[in-house]
């Protein structure tokens, strides 16, 4: 086995067992012998495990942003941009649970702390919540969407895609949480104001 395959295999495992315990709870030595590897072959990849914590995390995350930023430059059409990176984003959480969940523990804590890890992750939080808000200000500028704050709305629209999956993500499929979180972001749950069956007075007399 290769050095890129092995350091893939032993990311993998790390991610399965941070996703099912606490950090502190997860050795070293687990982590060993679940890929397969001797415990001195991991620090050959890594100088701890934070260090191997942070390059699980950062794996997911990356390639959740490469998508959204690929898929967000296949559209013109605002809302089309829109529903595309929605989509880009559910689809990846709800194939890749033990990232999604990693990435939610990183959520909960993402305004604590300052080492290089914590700060890299908030910029690698940025790039999607920029990627949203652009599309939501070219939507403003095109007269397609009533935007009051980007940066708070773009913030929203991701946290809703987090809680669909979390609620909705063992009864619907990936289009229809796409299409509940795109119908209540861009429309609403109000209902479209119907022509009244009772017509004011001064109108029949019209």
């Amino acid at each position: 086995m290769g050095k890129v395959e092995r350091r893939k295999q032993i990311l993998e495992e790390a991610a399965r067992l941070f996703s099912a315990r606490r950090f502190d709870e997860v050795l070293m030595d687990d982590i060993a012998q679940s890929a397969g590897v001797a415990k001195g072959t991991l620090y050959t990849y890594f100088a701890d495990k934070e260090e191997l914590y942070f390059a699980v995390v950062f794996e997911g995350i990356s390639r959740l942003n490469q998508r959204v930023l690929e898929k967000a430059s296949e559209q013109a059409d605002p809302e089309k941009k829109l529903r595309t990176i929605v989509h880009a984003i559910v689809s990846f959480v709800a194939h890749n649970g033990i990232f999604f969940k990693l990435m939610s523990i990183e959520e909960s804590k993402s305004g604590t702390g300052k080492s290089v890890n914590r700060e890299r992750w908030r910029e690698q939080r940025r790039i999607q919540l920029e990627a949203i808000e652009s599309v939501l200000i070219a939507g403003q500028n095109a007269g397609h969407f009533s935007v009051r704050h980007p940066s708070v709305e773009a913030a929203i629209l991701r946290d809703m895609v987090r809680s669909t999956v979390i609620n909705a993500g063992g009864q619907l499929s990936v289009e229809e949480m796409v299409d509940v979180i795109v119908r209540i972001f861009i429309d609403g749950i109000r209902r479209p104001q119907a022509l009244s069956i009772e017509a004011e007075p001064s109108e029949l007399s019209l």
